[in-house]
């Protein structure tokens, strides 16, 4: 069930008129696309991060009882995995709307404050996200003739990932997030705290 805005402004009474919109297709369960379409790419980079992950420390558990020297290799995989994981799976909850919004003194403010949070939040977010990419691209870059312990790696593979999640992120939230359209209840409820 979606709640609208009445088509014809004067047929509304003044509740109707004050209450949030539904984006359509917000409440549908169905996913657009495949796992492994560009569209969410991002989930699918996540998920592959969480196999390797699994891998890596089994493999590393197994190695240490088997072997007389275990994978030094399976922690180092597992921490680099796991970065990945957490970025591109944060991509993917700024374009779901699975981020924890907690709202409730925001709604309490009349519309002119509560749109002027909207942008404030707006503007910050976009802004953490270039700076995230600018500071992860610079790792990017100083790291490249740095190399990683076990498994001889230049930084820049450590990084480059991370500098292309937050860019990720940050059209996500340009695509997604509109401050200047009408409140929206959250698309995600179960996001809501």
């Amino acid at each position: 069930m979606t709640v609208r805005h009445p088509a014809t402004p004067g047929s509304a009474t003044p509740v109707e008129r004050d209450l949030p919109t539904i984006p359509d297709g917000i409440l549908s369960d169905k996913q657009d696309a495949s796992l492994f379409s560009l569209r969410r790419a991002d989930e699918a980079v996540g998920t592959l991060c969480l196999l390797v992950i699994v891998g890596s420390i089994l493999w590393g558990v197994l190695s240490r009882y088997l072997f007389p020297q275990p994978a030094a290799w399976a922690y180092e995989l597992s921490v680099i995995a796991f970065a990945y994981l957490v970025f591109f799976g944060a991509v993917a909850g700024v374009r779901l709307g699975s981020h924890a919004a907690i709202d409730v003194l925001v709604t309490t403010f009349p519309i002119r404050a509560q749109r002027a949070v909207d942008w404030f939040n707006y503007l910050l977010l976009a802004g953490f996200f270039v700076l995230m990419a600018i500071l992860f691209a610079w790792q990017t870059v100083i790291g490249h003739g740095a190399r990683t312990v076990a498994l001889d790696l230049p930084r820049s593979i450590v990084y480059g990932p991370l500098a292309l999640a937050s860019v990720g992120m940050l059209v996500q939230h340009l695509i997604v997030e509109r401050p200047w359209a009408p409140r929206q209840i959250p698309r995600n409820t179960e996001s809501i705290i």
